[in-house]
């Protein structure tokens, strides 16, 4: 096992700043989803104070409704959640820290607040009401996957970079990181997750990059197999999306390990990861549009909407 996580050392090239770049990026490039599509969705600010939300309604009857959730970089994935409503299907983009009066940090994030928006979805007319899907990207799809163990109202789950461990929050002083605690929590206790070891010997050993910095987090055995998200919790069917040019984080390693425990004889199809081998860490999310011209050519947009469409 730990030989495992060592070998990731060429593999990872996580940094938090570029985590953050990479979720700010990933918000840029999805509006190129909505910019080529001539039929923009009507979105509106949801008016509850239990959660900040904006809801893009699909005109169409009887589909579950789309949680989308940003990555580290915090805020609503507007974009993202319009593109997912013009596949017919009502989404609400959901914020959860770094937006109006929600957390500045992304630490101890309660579960719980994420309860409100899942049955204010399942409240609207146009939506199912025994369930949601939920769709989450990098930072957002680690969220997704634990909120898909916890909850069986999550009918499906599209995770875009996923992970297959909770990690460490992300303060609002980075330079505590190593001190923060669980990036979500459950019941008034953060759940376990993997702590980040400090930078300082490894800046001495010439290893600045943060890619050495989460390797040498992840050889921390102990924290990791704790940390595991339960993914054999999840018993509705689950799409894992990597890059095999995945610099951010292994994302591939991450979905393997995830399908292999999600998937059992009982059960073999649960969980279905595709890896797009000249992908990023968005797994090509970066050309992801909704011009004719791109529906029938862009893998990702089809393996999403194939997924979707495949939910009853």
């Amino acid at each position: 096992m730990k030989f495992v996580y060592l070998s990731l050392i060429v593999f990872l090239s996580l940094t938090i700043n570029v985590l953050a770049a990479n979720a700010v990026a990933a918000n840029a490039v999805a509006a190129n989803a909505v910019a080529a599509n001539a039929e923009a969705v009507n979105n509106r600010a949801v008016n509850d104070e239990r959660f900040v939300a904006d809801y893009f309604p699909s005109g169409k009857q009887g589909n579950y409704g789309v949680i989308v959730l940003t990555g580290s970089a915090g805020g609503k994935t507007n974009e993202m959640a319009e593109a997912i409503a013009n596949l017919g299907y009502p989404t609400l983009s959901l914020a959860y820290f770094r937006d109006g009066p929600l957390p500045e940090a992304l630490e101890l994030i309660p579960l719980e607040y994420f309860e409100a928006p899942k049955q204010w979805l399942m409240d609207q007319k146009e939506t199912r009401a025994d369930g949601v899907l939920i769709l989450g990207l990098s930072k957002g799809a680690e969220l997704a996957l634990v909120l898909a163990a916890h909850d069986a109202d999550y009918k499906g789950t599209v995770a875009v970079a996923p992970s297959s461990v909770v990690w460490s929050g992300i303060p609002k002083d980075t330079s505590t990181i190593a001190q923060a605690s669980s990036s979500w929590s459950l019941n008034g206790k953060p759940l376990d997750h993997v702590p980040y070891v400090s930078r300082t010997g490894l800046k001495k050993a010439g290893l600045s990059k943060m890619v050495y910095w989460h390797t040498a987090s992840l050889a921390n055995a102990e924290a990791v197999e704790k940390a595991l998200i339960k993914a054999e919790n999840i018993h509705s069917p689950f799409l894992l999306l990597t890059g095999g040019k995945d610099s951010v984080w292994p994302a591939k390693h991450m979905a393997e390990s995830l399908c292999g425990k999600a998937n059992t004889p009982e059960n073999a199809s649960v969980c279905t990861h595709i890896n797009y081998d000249e992908a990023g860490h968005m797994a090509g999310l970066e050309h992801f549009t909704l011009g004719e011209s791109t529906q029938s050519t862009s893998p990702v947009y089809k393996d999403i909407a194939t997924f979707l469409q495949a939910i009853q």
